[in-house]
C-alpha cells in the first residue's frame, strides 16, 4: 500500500462513518452532514460497540465535516457554519459539542491524533539488550499454551476480555524480559481494511524502545494481512505520539466523536 492508496483508504473509512463525500474531507471547506445508517453495514465502517453516537468531527488537514443525527442538522449548522478549521477543534466548538453531548446523554471524547502510513516507512526500530519482540496469536495458542495475561496490564493494548468489543485482537506483538511480559502491541480488527494498534509497556520497562518496536512489528503484520494499520491516542499524550512517530507513523487524522455517557 503506498500513500496514496493509505490516503484513499482512510478517506473511505471517514465517509463511510459521517455521511459525507469524499470530496468533502479534501476540499478545504467545512461541512455540516447527517450521518446515513445504511453505510454502517459497510466494511469500510469501523464497529465501534456502542457506535459513536449522534455528534462527530473530523479533519484530514484541510478543512472538516461535522457529522450529526437529522435531528441535530439545525443546531449543528447554526453553530458550525461560519467555523473555521482550527476553531472546530478547540475552544467554544468544543464546549458546544459538550453541552449538546450532554442534553442527548453522551460524552464528547476527544480531539484524538490518529496515526498512519505506507508501508514503505514503516521503521525498524531499535530496543534494549535482554529482551525479545515477536509476533504472536494474543487471543490463541500463544495464551492458552504460553501465558496466563494480567490483561489489567495491558488496557490499551487489549481489551478487558476478549470479544466482548466487537472487534477481534487479531494478533500483537509482545515483548519479553527473562520470559516475563513486559510490552504488548495489541492489533483490533476494527474494520475489514482498518487495524488499530493499542500498545502498553509496563512502567519499569519503558524507556528502552520497546513501544516503537512493537509498534512497528504490529504495522507490518496488519500490512501483511492485507490492512492498513493505524494508531489514536490522546491530544495531551506525548509520549504516545512520540512512540507512533519513531516507529515510522505519521499524524493523519483528527476527529471528535461522542459515546454514550
Amino acid at each position: 500500500m503506498n500513500a496514496q492508496q493509505m490516503r484513499q483508504t482512510v478517506i473511505t473509512m471517514l465517509a463511510a462513518e459521517t455521511g459525507c463525500e469524499p470530496t468533502q474531507l479534501t476540499d478545504g471547506k467545512i461541512h455540516i452532514v447527517t450521518r446515513k445508517p445504511e453505510r454502517r453495514s459497510l466494511a469500510e465502517h469501523r464497529r465501534f460497540n456502542p457506535h459513536p453516537g449522534r455528534i462527530a468531527a473530523v479533519t484530514l488537514g484541510t478543512g472538516a465535516v461535522v457529522s450529526v443525527e437529522p435531528e441535530d442538522l439545525a443546531w449543528a449548522e447554526n453553530t458550525f457554519t461560519t467555523t473555521d478549521r482550527d476553531e472546530l477543534f478547540r475552544g467554544k466548538s468544543l464546549a458546544d459539542f459538550i453541552q449538546r453531548g450532554i442534553q442527548d446523554g453522551l460524552i464528547v471524547h476527544g480531539p484524538f491524533p490518529r496515526f498512519t502510513a505506507p508501508l514503505s516507512a514503516i521503521a525498524k526500530p531499535e530496543y534494549a539488550a535482554g529482551y525479545t519482540v515477536k509476533l504472536v496469536d494474543i487471543e490463541g495458542e500463544y495464551a492458552r499454551n504460553t501465558h496466563i495475561i494480567d490483561r489489567s496490564k495491558f488496557t490499551n493494548a487489549l481489551f478487558p476480555e476478549p470479544g466482548a468489543s466487537g472487534r477481534p485482537t487479531v494478533f500483537a506483538a509482545v515483548a519479553e524480559r527473562a520470559g516475563e511480559i513486559v510490552g504488548i502491541a495489541g492489533v483490533s480488527k476494527d474494520s475489514e481494511f482498518m487495524y488499530q494498534i493499542g500498545i502498553d509497556v509496563l512502567p519499569r520497562h519503558r524507556g528502552n524502545g520497546l513501544a516503537p518496536a512493537m509498534t512497528a512489528s504490529a504495522a507490518r503484520a496488519v500490512f501483511g494481512a492485507g490492512a492498513l494499520p493505524y494508531y489514536g491516542t490522546s491530544n495531551t499524550n506525548i509520549a504516545s505520539m512520540r512512540t507512533a512517530i519513531a516507529a515510522g507513523l505519521r499524524p493523519t487524522w483528527v476527529e471528535v466523536l461522542t459515546r454514550p455517557a
